[in-house]
């Protein structure tokens, strides 16, 4: 009973212990990605949030992505006159890499809006951001400036996470293994003498 008993305390604190550096972890992860938002992301995602409003079932989600994003109104323009039949307003979208100057970036776009007959029509432009607390907000919809291009228009591609941030989520992983070896191991020996000691 006592071996019993000294076995469940070790698993109660090994979780404990993994638990404690799971969220050790993610406060290291938040700091690391603290000011890092792209305005290419916010973009795409305000694009795929607009999309997504006539989609069937995330309709009232995708909704409050947008309007988080910038709101649905402002993508009045991209969405579809046809009946989508309950999928994504856009069959495909891409966006470019952005171009920012004193708090506000112009990313362009290109997308088809998703047509019942036919061909699906070509939309293209650039979503103007401005800041918003940590991250980015659509604010309007405008025409491309010259150098304004995606990547299948032979623009550059969107901004990606600098090269600290790779290196720092290799070390992340490299020290959860190494934490999870060292709480296995530990608990492989405290069950052995545990046993041992019955």
């Amino acid at each position: 009973m006592n071996a019993d008993a000294a076995l469940k305390r070790q698993f109660a604190t090994a979780i404990v212990a993994a638990l404690a550096v799971m969220i050790g972890l993610g406060g290291v992860i938040a700091l690391a990605n603290h000011g890092h938002h792209r305005p290419e992301g916010a973009a795409e995602r305000w694009l795929t949030a607009v999309g997504d409003t006539t989609r069937k079932g995330v309709k009232a989600d995708a909704r409050d992505r947008a309007d988080k994003l910038g709101g649905v109104s402002i993508g009045q323009p991209l969405l579809p006159t046809d009946d989508t039949k309950g999928k994504s307003a856009f069959p495909d979208l891409e966006v470019g890499k952005a171009r920012v100057t004193a708090g506000q970036a112009r990313v362009p776009y290109r997308l088809h809006q998703r047509a019942q007959h036919g061909k699906n029509p070509l939309k293209e432009g650039t979503m103007v951001l401005a800041r918003s607390g940590e991250g980015w907000k659509v604010t309007s919809l405008d025409a491309r400036q010259p150098g304004e291009k995606v990547p299948s228009d032979g623009g550059q591609p969107p901004s990606s996470a600098g090269l600290g941030l790779w290196l720092g989520a290799v070390g992340v992983g490299a020290l959860v293994t190494v934490l999870i070896i060292v709480l296995v191991e530990w608990a492989t020996r405290s069950s052995q003498r545990a046993l041992a000691a019955s």
